[in-house]
This record gives structure tokens, C-alpha cells and sequence, in this order.
């Protein structure tokens, strides 16, 4: 097979390029940069688990719990959509 040990999220491309240890940073601090840096809840998460998902059985247990905690702090930064009330804060 001629990709054989190259993984498909290799070949994409993104317009959003993290400084060099965004994601080394506190829970905190990733969930208000992602905040800042994305257009909607969606592609917040969506970036936080394209990184989570690429770093895949390196992430350490400590790391990993640390970017889980901040998709809990992008939910309460971009408020409870779960309630089935207006959904407008997830956009």
C-alpha cells in the first residue's frame, strides 16, 4: 500500500494554525483561545478534536484529561444549548 503509515489527517489543510504550544497551555486558556479564535461553539470543539483525535495514542492521560476538561469550559463559555431552548449560542 503506498500510504502505509501516513495518516489521512496528514493531507489536511487548515486556515487556523495554533501558536507552538497552544494546547500545552491550562484548560482555561485553551478554551478562551479557541473561543477567540473561532466563529462558532461548533468549530471551537471541532478544532479542539481534530488536535485531541491527531494526537491519538501519544496524548498522555494527564494532557488528555486536560483538553477534555476544555471542551467543559467551551460549553459554559458559550453557554448551555442542551436545554432545548435557543440553540443561538452554539452558532
Amino acid at each position: 500500500m503506498a500510504n502505509e503509515g501516513k495518516y489521512w489527517s496528514e493531507d489536511v489543510e487548515t486556515k487556523w494554525h495554533p501558536k507552538e504550544g497552544f494546547f500545552d497551555g491550562s484548560a482555561e486558556s485553551i478554551a478562551q483561545g479557541l473561543k477567540e479564535a473561532s466563529d462558532s461553539h461548533a468549530q471551537a470543539m471541532d478544532r479542539l478534536n481534530f488536535y485531541i483525535n491527531r494526537a491519538g495514542s501519544n496524548l498522555q492521560g494527564e494532557d488528555r484529561a486536560r483538553l477534555e476538561e476544555s471542551k467543559t469550559i467551551l460549553e459554559s463559555l458559550y453557554g448551555d444549548c442542551s436545554d432545548g431552548g435557543d440553540d443561538s449560542c452554539c452558532n
